[in-house]
This record gives structure tokens, sequence and C-alpha cells, in this order.
């Protein structure tokens, strides 16, 4: 049975010392594995919940002036030990009644008032409780051995780049904790009934106080969800969307899910929040993965997913997400990531299991020396009610019957933006009948939009200057979940001269579509594309790119531009042929690619499908990493 500390501190949103020192310790201790930690957040009024897989009891600010509420809370909650790192002149009443309790309980002092504290009893405040001494930070008084000095740890919201925790403050609790439950009377909880007729519980917002069977209550075996996702919440970047999508497939398969929100270093300004598009575009299943944002779980029989694109320069953390949430915690990471294989493999040494996309991706990790069983590929994939030849094409604004089409972020060089253009320009003339569309979502951020996009857009200008060029649209939209598949279905052909990709989902998109695709067979669309399915372009070998000091960081390759040309034009006189390869490519994506194939095969690696069992620590240590 693992002890129950209850930690009663600032609100989990405080931007105070101590509600920063509570994110961090509490986080550390839970991963530990030693202990339930439970958050009682003084002041706040906000309805019972879960913060990062550790339960939130909310102590409003007048309820820290009497003992009723606390009273109850501790009655249902029962933990063996509580620690506050709020000074007790804020609130000494509850300070009073905790005294008066048999409860073991740690207390915050300042430097300058530990040798005046006593260590069995405070002045002023005798009874049968037992009071350990919490020193604050720069405290160097040792009273008794019981004492912990706690060093500021503003800074650690995100662990160091070496992945240190604070070892020495979580040692040392650790062992004040221990002797704290030593200490403690067996018989405190039932020497603390609930308010008469309360029903021993707490339910809805805390500032009603009033009692009952609480959401937090529940029994967690019967109710426990097994998977919970976390990534940005309903944005327009490809990750949140594929976190989006897989979170709604894992539900309609069965499988307990929670999707939480999480903030990733890398972010930038082309990514923000778009609930409108899912709201409008998907509503059912935004509602569904809306109801499951915040259903309880319990962190200590969870896998936590991770969802990151890793990128140079993350100087946080190596993957730009929050590390010990919970005992098992699994990386998902996908796409265009350059990290040094030292930097590979200390993370893996993180997680239970690093996920991929593809094998392009997971195989620097099995290289670096990840263990094969614990690495997996979990694909991408496509919803066949929204990709699919029949969808409801979008009309572009042109009079040309042929239109090519690449659409994506407008990151020009892993993309292939410039290769298009180029190929585009040299296949065909402003006389022939095709127009090229390059297609991507709407940019808000001024400096994105002057970066990113504004070379697209000079690239397409300075292609458009030269005499008798093609029609060439460049097009920025944001465009609803549900209408996705006509901006396939409205063009007759997919081009995508990539350099460098995760998984390329936008080609799985286009032959959901059943679009005849152009495409490199590099790097992740590898795991999908064959000859009979699209036009593969030839490419030179991989070339290495390397970080300053020569390490390897990964291989691009570069498409040959002159079969890009001779592909756009074979596509364009040949379109019996074009429709047939389209034809094939839709049954293979519609038939085998879809997020439910993606979602069952997440639910079996993580051992979560019902009737499954759930993935232990068995594995994570025992091999190379």
């Amino acid at each position: 049975m693992k002890l129950r500390l209850a930690w009663l501190a600032d609100p989990e949103d405080a931007d105070t010392y101590s509600a920063r020192e509570t994110r961090v310790l509490l986080r550390a201790l839970a991963r530990r594995g030693e202990l339930v930690p439970l958050w009682f957040a003084a002041g706040s009024v906000e309805a019972p919940h879960f913060w990062n897989g550790i339960r939130v009891f909310p102590v409003p600010p007048d309820c820290l002036e009497g003992r009723d509420f606390l009273r109850t809370l501790i009655a249902q909650q029962r933990p063996q030990v509580m620690v506050s790192n709020l000074p007790r002149s804020a609130f000494p009443a509850a300070f009073e009644f905790l005294a008066q309790t048999a409860l073991t309980w740690l207390h915050r002092v300042s430097p300058a008032d530990a040798e005046s504290e006593a260590v069995a009893g405070l002045p002023g405040m005798k009874g049968p409780g037992r009071h350990l001494v919490l020193l604050g930070r720069n405290g160097s008084s040792d009273l008794s051995g019981n004492t912990i000095h706690l060093p500021y740890l503003c800074g650690l919201d995100r662990l160091a780049p070496n992945g240190d925790e604070p070892t020495a403050v979580l040692r040392r609790l650790g062992q004040i904790v221990a002797k704290a439950a030593v200490l403690n009377q067996s018989g405190v909880h039932e020497a603390l009934p609930s308010q008469p007729g309360s029903g021993g519980g707490l339910t809805g917002a805390a500032s009603s106080h009033k009692t009952g069977e609480g959401p937090l209550a529940a029994d967690y075996s019967r109710t426990l969800p097994h998977v919970v996702m976390r990534q940005q919440l309903f944005c327009n970047g490809s990750l949140a969307h594929v976190m989006f999508e897989l979170t709604n497939a894992l539900i309609e398969l069965g499988v307990p899910t929670v999707p939480q929100e999480e903030h990733a270093v890398f972010s930038k300004g082309y990514i923000h929040r778009e609930d409108d598009l899912f709201r409008a575009g998907a509503p059912d299943k935004y509602a569904r993965v809306l109801q499951a944002v915040g259903r309880q779980y319990d962190p200590e029989n969870a896998v936590l997913v991770h969802f990151t694109m890793l990128k140079p320069g993350n100087n946080c953390t190596p993957s730009g997400v929050f590390l010990g949430l919970a005992p098992r915690e699994v990386l998902y990471t996908t796409g265009n990531h350059a990290m040094t294989p030292e930097g590979l493999r200390r993370l893996a040494a993180r997680f239970q299991m690093i996920l991929a996309p593809s094998q392009h991706v997971l195989r620097p990790y099995l290289e670096a020396g990840l263990g094969p069983s614990r690495g997996a590929v979990i694909p991408h994939g496509i919803d066949p009610a929204v990709f699919s030849p029949s969808a409801p094409p979008f009309a572009y604004p042109t009079g040309k019957r042929f239109k090519f089409l690449q659409t994506s972020f407008p990151w020009i060089t892993e993309k292939g933006f410039d290769l298009t253009l180029r190929a585009f320009a040299r296949a065909f003339s402003s006389t022939d009948d095709v127009a090229l569309i390059l297609k991507v979502p709407r940019i808000r951020d001024v400096r994105e939009r002057a970066g990113t996009f504004g070379r697209l857009e000079a690239l397409v200008k300075e292609t458009l200057t030269k005499p008798g060029a093609p029609e060439i649209l460049l097009l920025e939209s944001d465009v609803p979940l549900n209408r996705r598949g006509g901006i396939y279905t409205g063009a007759d052909c997919y081009v995508f001269p990539l350099r460098a990709e995760g998984f390329a989902m936008t080609i799985l998109e286009a032959m959901a579509c059943g679009l005849p695709v152009i495409a490199t067979p590099w790097s992740g669309p590898l795991d999908f594309l064959s000859p009979r399915h699209a036009y593969l372009l030839r490419h030179s070998n991989p070339i290495p790119e390397r970080a300053k000091d020569g390490t390897l960081l990964r291989h691009h390759v570069e498409p040959d531009l002159d079969h890009s040309i001779h592909l756009m034009r074979r596509a364009y006189e040949n379109r019996d042929e074009a429709r047939r390869m389209g034809e094939r490519a839709a049954r293979l994506a519609r038939g085998q690619w879809t997020w439910k194939h993606a979602a069952a095969k997440l639910a079996a690696v993580l051992g979560c499908q019902r009737g499954g069992s759930r993935p232990d620590d068995a594995g994570k240590g025992d091999e190379s990493l």
C-alpha cells in the first residue's frame, strides 16, 4: 500500500515560488512511485480535478480559516502525511486544527524562525500532532534530523537537458516522509468524522462547500482510463491533428483515453488554437474528445503518451515535453528531427518506449541502441469518411482543366516546394491547359508570414515573372476537417518531391482521394509508397547533414529535376493511366491506412486494448537502453 501524502500549497496555476516548487516535487515524487500525492490547493475555487495525473482538491480561501472543510477533506481522502509549504501566518486556524489531530504533518518555516520552532509542537499550538519542520530556501539549520532544505526550484519546471532531478531534495524528503509515516497514529482518520449527513465526500465546485459522492471518489479500478495523450489540443499543427485523430479512434475502439494539454517548447507562430475548425468540421469527434478531456484516471495505472516533434536547439529538455507524470511514459516522436546519437540514447533512456510514425523515424533510435522491444511504428492515417474520391471538390479559381496540387505547411526545403515550381515551370507554359495549385494553411503570425511563407511567396512571384510561365496559384486558407477531402478531389494530380519527411500524411490523403501521386520514395513515405500506387521520383543517394562538430544528424536526398518534369508530363498526357493509378492508391489507403488501424496498433503496443494487459517496467533498462 503506497503512502498517501497531501500537499497543502498554492493552486497549480499560481505563478508563485510555492506553486512552482510544488509542481516540481509532486511530479518527481509521483514518478518515483513511492507515494500517492494529493494536492490540496489552498485558495482555489475550482472543482476537484487532475493536474498532470495528480489529484487536486481545492480548498477555498474562506475554508482556510475554519476546520470543517479540511476535516471532511482529510476524512475522505485519508492522507497519512500532510505537508504545507505555505506560511502558517497565512491561515493560523487551519494550522491550529492540524495540530489538534493525530496526523503527522510537515510544515514550512523560514530559516530565521527555524531555531524558535519546536519539533514536537509549535509555540501556542499544543496537540497530539507530530510536527516535522520543512525549511524554506537558504535554510541551514537541522533540528534533530527532522528538517529539509528546499532549494530554489523555480527554474526546474522543465528538467535540465541532462535530465537531473532534484535528487538530494527528493531523497531527504523521502526520509522525512517515511519517518512521519512511522510516527502516524493509525486512528487519525477515525478521529476526523465528516460532517453529519455529508455522505463523506466532496462534489462540484469546491466553493459551494457541498458534500456528497464526489467525482474523485469513484472506484478507479472500474473506471480507469489506460491511455493519457499529451499534446496541444485543437491546434492547426499536424502533430496536434494526429493526437486528435488517434484519441478519437481509441475512444471509438473502447479504449479508455484521456487527452491532455501540453505546450511544446518548440511551438511557433503558425501553431495556434483552432477550436472552430474542429467544432464545425468534425462535431462528433470534437464532442467525443472534448468530453474525454479531464476524465478521471488513476495516474499509478495509466500510460502517458507524449507527442512531440524533435528539432535541433531544444535546450529546455531533449524532447520538449515534461517528464515525471506517471510510472509509465511513452514518447511518440515524428518527423524532421535532428539529434545526435548520444542525444537519442539519453532520450530513449527516459521513456519506457519510443513510438514513431515510420521506420525512417524509428531507425535512428534502434541504431543508437534502443532495444527492438522498446520501439514500435504507429503510423498516421486517414478518415475514409473525409478522404474519399467522392468528396465534394474545391472550385479552385482557375479556368485550366488539369490541375497539379501540393499542400502542406510552407517549409520549402523539406517539402520540396522549390523543386515543384522549377519542374512545373520547365514542363509547361502559359499555353498549356494546366495550372499548379500550392495550398498552405493560413499563417497568422507576422514574423512567420515574413519568414517561411514570405520566402515561398517570393519564389512563386519570381517563377511567374519569367516569359511564358504557366499558371501558378498560391492559396492560403484554413479548411474545416470534414471538407479537407475536397482539397484533393478538386485537383487531378498530387506532387510532393520531398527531401526528408517523417511520414508525409498529405501523400496518403491524396491517395485516399484517388489522385495519382508523384513523390519521392524516401524516408517516411517508403512505408506505403510503391510503383503500383504512385509515380516514384528518382533521387540522389542519401546526403548526410552534420552538426558543427561533424556529428552526423540525419540524411536527406535530392529528387531528380528532369525526372520530375518527365513524370508531370506523363500524368498530364496519360490521364487514363493516371486515373487507374489513383484508383489503386485509394483502395490501398482507405483499406489499410486508416486512423482506426493506427489506433488498434497503438492499443496493442501499449497493452491497453480490452482484455489486454498494461505495459509494465519489465523491459525498461534491461536492454541496451
